[in-house]
């Protein structure tokens, strides 16, 4: 029974329970609570991961399952699958029975309520309640993580190079769980930066939008040098990153790392940029000395004025050289904001680390991997640390 006109805000709960009847009163006293609806009901017992009635309720997402104890013994290793599938799901048991030994056995399988059989809706409510003001408490206090977005006017100003060297120095600071989400259009290329081979991509978590979570979400990544890399698209598919479902993937990410380093193209509808800009703690536009980079960086930051993100940017200049015509003040004189940070010019490290598949900050020990982990390091506001004596001790 699916009810699509309900409040949002209530609890989404499915019913378990072979008798046809109490699946319907169940239903009915859940209408009658006002605080949830039924999006699924099982009219058999789970008895493993893979069956029939588990892969519905896994399909569906359930905030809360009632499940009917008709047949404890059943019912007990329900139960222990749905905790096991589900372990955010709370799980409420109605019972005749009130024998302690049961209570106590129900508990250990994954039970988060005991209501009796027939449950009133007074119970009912209340239990529904406790969910309400313990989800409430968790959002509270769950910690946010930060999100950096990263961008540029001009292709090839070395956006994803930025990205990635930024996300491995990060991931050297104590307790950051850092990830990096490839939203380059038409295609990205983070993966092939580090040598991952992966068989998802950030298609897959697009398409998951509506029931993506924290633990789904990391089935996703790859992980290399302390970093889950979400790899980008592969082929053009334009229309995928729809602002809900974007704004989704962002939000769970926030929930499930410290620090998210997003590598998007500019070239996203305004539409796409607004609701990165709206989520990130910063939003850091690459750009390399040279006029033509410079027109459209300046383009490029109206742009992010028109959709609210002014006071985030931080502009970086890469492939910074003394020997460049244009010099930081003109530069900051042309496009009204100031430079964030310099990152010296070494091409021939930058692209010997591209065609490794290694990120430079782990293999080379030069002012250019010095420079990310400052920028990293003044990004985050946290110290990084060393990867090795004498190595980086300024950041340490």
């Amino acid at each position: 029974m699916n009810d699509k006109s309900v409040n949002p805000e209530r609890a989404v709960v499915g019913i378990l329970s072979p008798a046809a009847e109490t699946r319907e009163f169940l239903h009915g006293q859940l209408q009658a609570a006002h605080f949830a609806f039924t999006q699924v009901e099982g009219d058999q017992y789970c008895t493993e991961k893979a069956d029939r009635t588990t892969r519905r309720f896994l399909e569906a997402q359930p905030q809360i399952i009632l499940v009917d104890m008709q047949d404890p013994r059943a019912a007990l290793q329900a139960l222990r699958v749905l905790h096991e599938v589900l372990p955010k799901t709370w799980l409420f048991v109605t019972s005749a029975s009130d024998d302690s030994k049961l209570v106590i056995e129900t508990m250990r399988a994954g039970a988060r309520e005991f209501l009796p059989k027939p449950v009133p809706v007074s119970i009912l409510a209340q239990a529904l309640e406790r969910y309400a003001a313990e989800r409430q408490r968790a959002a509270e206090n769950r910690p946010h993580g930060k999100i950096y977005c990263l961008t540029a006017a001009k292709g090839g100003s070395g956006t994803t190079s930025v990205a990635v060297n930024l996300a491995v120095s990060l991931a050297t600071a104590r307790s950051a769980k850092v990830a990096l989400l490839d939203l380059g259009s038409p295609v990205g290329d983070a993966a092939e930066y580090l040598n991952l081979k992966s068989g998802f991509s950030v298609s897959d978590a697009m398409a998951s939008a509506q029931r993506l979570d924290p633990v789904l979400l990391e089935t996703y990544m790859s992980h290399t040098h302390g970093v889950a890399v979400l790899p980008g698209l592969r082929e053009f598919r334009p229309g995928l990153l729809r602002p809900d479902a974007l704004a989704r993937m962002l939000g769970v990410a926030a929930e499930a790392y410290t620090h998210t380093f997003i590598d998007i193209s500019c070239s996203h509808n305004p539409e796409e940029l607004e609701v990165v800009t709206d989520l990130s703690t910063a939003v850091v536009i690459v750009m390399t000395p040279e006029l033509p980079a410079l027109w459209r960086t300046d383009r490029l930051i109206r742009l992010f004025e028109r959709i609210g993100g002014s006071e985030k940017l931080r502009l970086v200049l890469n492939r910074n050289s003394k020997r460049h015509e244009l010099n930081s003040k003109e530069i900051e004189k042309t496009l009204g904001h100031p430079i964030y940070w310099r990152l010296p010019n070494n091409y021939p490290a930058a692209i010997g680390a591209v065609n490794s598949g290694k990120p430079l900050v782990a293999v080379n020990h030069s002012s250019l991997a010095s420079a990310y982990f400052g920028l990293a390091q003044k990004l985050a506001g946290i110290p990084l640390r060393k990867t090795r004596r004498g190595l980086f001790g300024m950041f340490s």
